[in-house]
């Protein structure tokens, strides 16, 4: 077969504009609502034996890397029983190229998660809701946390292979602020049965959980966002590594407990943590419109 009529039955590579560009493919609705509810199926009933009391949520923790690869594990599944006519590797993102952009997005993806936990303790500490106070071993748990990003990524692509990178694809159509917001939303959601089962085994209050799920619907867009600017997933796979590397060590090393807090003081840390997050939020997005032209 000659180059030229393989590249024309070849399909083309996923484009994601930034503003709406169409409908969605054909397939797309049917797939996506299988994709949701199977996905929150299994979720569900991974959890139900903790909420009923008959498991730990020990039990949770110690599964969490394989729970974190069920996203990618179940896109695939569908996309095989539907024969979806695109290429998996291809419509996940998963290649690098061009890759100076890719690593640049990822270092300026390193300076926000940075900067994101810097202002926010910056302020909250101003304001009186916490306390600037560094744990004893804070200096020497820091000399790990690249190498953890590295390692956690192992994880992280299990869930953004499937969320920014086949869904983000799938999804382009919409434009950017629609398909990202229909993601961070279901993402958030997917959470809140493990969420639930921490609340229900007493290792978080609800409080915790309302905020927890915030959290994750703005730091998703966050991570939406560097999928368009590289055109690659990878910067989201870090991304979502260092939000379970950077950001739980200056949380959990640099200030008092948040979880002791009283209630006044516990909500204004919330939004100014959530005011941070916004703010990150203005400077991807604005560089996103900026590179669509």
């Amino acid at each position: 077969m000659s180059s030229e009529s393989t590249e024309s039955v070849r399909p083309p590579a996923p484009s994601i504009p930034y503003r709406p560009a169409g409908r969605l493919e054909p397939w797309a609705p049917r797939f996506l609502t299988v994709f949701a509810l199977v996905l929150m199926a299994i979720t569900v009933a991974l959890c139900a034996p903790v909420w009923m009391g008959a498991m730990s949520s020990d039990v949770l923790n110690a599964v969490t890397p394989l729970v974190m690869w069920l996203p990618t594990l179940v896109v695939v599944a569908v996309h095989l029983g539907f024969r979806r006519p695109v290429p998996v590797m291809r419509w996940a993102a998963l290649g690098i190229r061009p890759a100076g952009r890719t690593f640049a997005v990822i270092g300026l993806l390193l300076a926000v998660m940075v900067l994101v936990p810097a202002l926010t303790i910056a302020a909250a500490v101003s304001l009186g809701l916490v306390d600037f106070a560094p744990s004893e071993g804070a200096a020497t748990t820091a000399l790990m946390v690249v190498p953890m990003i590295v390692v956690m990524m192992v994880t992280t692509l299990g869930e953004e292979a499937a969320w920014r990178g086949y869904l983000q694809s799938t999804l382009a159509p919409l434009g950017f602020w629609r398909s990202t917001l229909a993601i961070a939303a279901y993402w958030s959601l997917w959470h809140l049965p493990v969420a639930a089962a921490y609340w229900t085994d007493g290792q978080m209050d609800g409080r915790e959980v309302l905020v927890t799920s915030v959290n994750l619907l703005l730091s998703a867009v966050v991570l939406s966002a560097v999928r368009y600017l590289s055109g690659s997933v990878w910067p989201a796979v870090a991304g979502h590594a260092m939000l379970n590397t950077v950001l739980v060590f200056a949380y959990s090393n640099l200030i008092t407990s948040t979880a002791d807090l009283p209630d006044g003081a516990y909500w204004g840390y919330a939004l100014v943590t959530w005011a941070v997050w916004g703010l990150a939020i203005l400077v991807l997005a604005r560089a996103v419109a900026r590179r669509a032209g």
